[in-house]
């Protein structure tokens, strides 16, 4: 647990809109001022999100979660609400490592998204720990597995996890234990996270992702009801062959128990052990449509073909590109360059005109919110020269924030023409 921030600070005001303005700013928001011990405050909380804004119920537990961790006093915690003021420094500072509870268990309630708790959660239980040989923490989340607009724990434990392994964090483990859906008949399920945090007075060493290197595999993991397993394995088997011929492919299919509960994962391997990913819930809200005449139910054979053309699709374009990362993993991987310690580089990809493929609006969100409440700039490139966050050392809120890593460049460049 970090140290006491000793004076009282002013909290950092984060407008609830800007950028991607949903839950991912809250999310990240919380989570570093729980690590930093710096308070702040968000006003219009997801206020680009429809139907009203405020926070739900996987926002709620993952907040309450990191204010219990790190004794934090609130203002604004419940459902629906719009304002959050987090101050952390209370009693879970005096009380011991808010680690010390190998074994835990976070409920969302509903079939909220695991994926986004664990994500909110993750970088205070890496950098918090006051043990200089850490011992595995094993967290229990219950919620939804596989829901729409989130990252399923299939894309946690294939593509996250080994790029959390690749930049220098012990391996992470996920133990399905049940399925949680928003879709067909609603349903909570649960996974175990078994994470083995940095050690006391450990910092990140700063990561370098580039040099992608050819595809040699690919992995694909396969929910669907038995009554459409056939026709989405052979479909899944034939266009991946024709879009990726001689790449050895692996299956992995599971009964998602209900004929509404299609969904399809694609991972590819790098020689270079990088891991790009794409997926897709069929049928979920948001999501492509399906053309039928009224009254009718979508044949098995239609409906693997489109899960399977939509995902293939994707992922292509993931590899198209040449980046070490895709486009989901680069706003993962912000939060970490700018808790490393040096400068640390993502390489997104290249687009069709031969330049950098643009960060999404979610990595442009976590960069900017890493940025207020840390001190770190991103480059147009996303390179960033990270803080190096000293495990179980207090976060020093007055370090000047240091130009980007642009003006850097170009000051250099301007000294070398003086002479200087």
């Amino acid at each position: 647990m970090a140290p006491s921030q000793g004076k009282k600070q002013r909290p950092i005001h984060l407008p609830g809109t800007h950028l991607e303005g949903g839950g991912q700013l809250l999310r990240l928001a919380t989570s570093l001022s729980a690590l930093t011990q710096q308070p702040i405050q968000i006003n219009n909380i997801r206020g680009n999100r429809s139907g009203g804004g405020g926070m739900k119920a996987q926002h709620l537990t993952a907040v309450r979660w990191l204010a219990s961790a790190c004794g934090a006093r609130t203002s604004g915690m419940g459902l629906k609400s719009k304002s959050l003021v987090f101050t952390p420094g209370g009693e879970a500072e005096e009380g011991g490592d808010a680690l010390d509870d190998v074994e835990s268990t976070i409920d969302i309630g509903s079939p909220g998204a695991v994926s986004l708790v664990f994500q909110a959660i993750l970088p205070f239980v890496l950098f918090s720990s006051s043990q200089a040989e850490p011992t595995p923490v094993h967290i229990t989340i219950k919620g939804g597995t596989n829901v729409s607009n989130s990252p399923s724990v299939d894309y946690l434990r294939l593509v996250l996890f080994p790029t959390l392994t690749l930049i220098g964090f012990s391996p992470i483990s996920v133990h399905v234990r049940s399925r949680g859906w928003s879709l067909g008949r609603t349903e909570v399920g649960a996974a175990t996270f078994s994470i083995t945090p940095l050690a006391k007075g450990k910092t990140l060493s700063a990561f370098q992702l580039k040099d992608r290197g050819k595809i040699v595999s690919l992995e694909a993991v396969v929910l669907a009801p038995r009554t459409a397993e056939k026709e989405l394995l052979k479909e899944l088997e034939r266009t991946v062959g024709d879009e990726f011929p001689g790449i050895p492919l692996q299956i992995e299919y599971e009964d998602s128990l209900h004929p509404k509960r299609l969904y399809l994962l694609l991972v590819a391997t790098c020689e270079n052990g990088y891991k790009l990913g794409r997926d897709w819930l069929y049928g979920a809200e948001g999501d492509f449509k399906i053309k039928k005449k009224a009254g009718s139910s979508v044949s098995p054979a239609i409906a693997a073909e489109q899960l399977v053309k939509h995902v293939v699709r994707d992922i292509s374009a993931e590899i198209a590109h040449g980046g070490c990362v895709d486009e989901h993993m680069r706003d993962q991987m912000a939060v970490f360059q700018a808790l490393a310690e040096g400068k640390s580089v993502v390489d997104g990809g290249r687009d069709e005109d031969g330049g950098r493929v643009k960060a999404s609006l979610h990595a442009r969100t976590v960069q900017w919110v890493a940025g207020e409440v840390v001190g770190v700039d991103f480059d147009k490139e996303g390179s960033c020269n990270g803080v190096g966050f000293v495990v179980g050392e207090h976060f020093d809120s007055k370090r000047r924030r240091g130009p980007p890593p642009a003006a850097e460049a170009q000051l250099a460049e301007q000294l070398e023409e003086l002479h200087v």
